[in-house]
């Protein structure tokens, strides 16, 4: 059994992270809240410490919101994510996460082979990239990871992308939270956690906002497509 101080401080480390690569709070907390509880339960409790995480980063960033991206690539996000959730119940999530790895691996071996290489913004494709993180958020609860593979291969500067990626993430976990909670996935035991996760993931996004301004722009978009890497590897593995 995982204990509460070990599972406090990964989210913190969490937090921090995705603070500087713009998403992973969710996709580095939900394997040891696993160890928790179920996984469904587990998407549920961390979603709450997702939405605190995503807050806290928007408010200190909040001025180098893109505001464009956030409406044509968060709109078709909460419609998704919308349909996402009410699948959660009726899908096997694990196929799902083995489709999406296979997704995350080809873009970041295209990335890594093509640095300069960038998708343009126009409406067509954040639209197209708004529906597909929405729903993979919706069902497996970790669609940040598709959101920033489109959101940094705009070439937008470092804090236009987390705080953008953190504005659509906070609408769409204000979506998805409500449909969950009425599933009743989560024992009332567990609700005790949301408390200190929400002043965890706080804590954390000070120290990666502080990482974030000393880390150069290219690093952070070299870092997100690693990141990106370590993710689909880490859901293909993943028992």
């Amino acid at each position: 059994m995982l204990s509460l101080a070990l599972f406090l401080a990964i989210a913190f480390v969490a937090s921090a992270v995705a603070t500087i690569i713009g998403f992973g709070s969710a996709t580095i907390l939900i394997p040891f809240a696993g160890l928790v509880i179920d996984l469904k339960a587990a998407i549920v409790l961390v979603g709450f410490f997702h939405l605190f995480s995503n807050l806290s980063r928007l408010g200190m960033l909040r001025q180098s919101l893109n505001n464009r991206l956030f409406l044509t690539y968060g709109s078709p996000s909460v419609l998704a994510a919308l349909g996402g959730a009410w699948l959660f119940y009726r899908l096997e999530v694990r196929l799902i996460a083995m489709a999406f790895a296979v997704f995350l691996i080809v873009f970041a071996l295209h990335s890594l082979l093509n640095p300069r290489w960038s998708v343009p913004d126009t409406t067509p494709v954040l639209v197209s990239g708004g529906l597909l993180s929405g729903f993979v958020s919706g069902v497996i609860g970790v669609g940040g990871a598709v959101r920033s593979m489109f959101l940094i291969a705009t070439g937008i500067d470092k804090e236009a992308y987390v705080a953008t990626s953190a504005a659509i993430a906070v609408v769409v976990d204000m979506t998805r939270l409500p449909i969950y909670v009425v599933g009743g996935d989560v024992e009332a035991s567990y609700y005790y956690y949301i408390a200190p996760l929400v002043v965890i993931a706080l804590l954390g996004a000070v120290v990666g906002r502080r990482l974030l301004r000393r880390l150069p722009g290219v690093w952070v978009r070299r870092l997100v497509v690693v990141a990106l890497m370590g993710v689909a590897i880490k859901m293909l593995v993943a028992p």
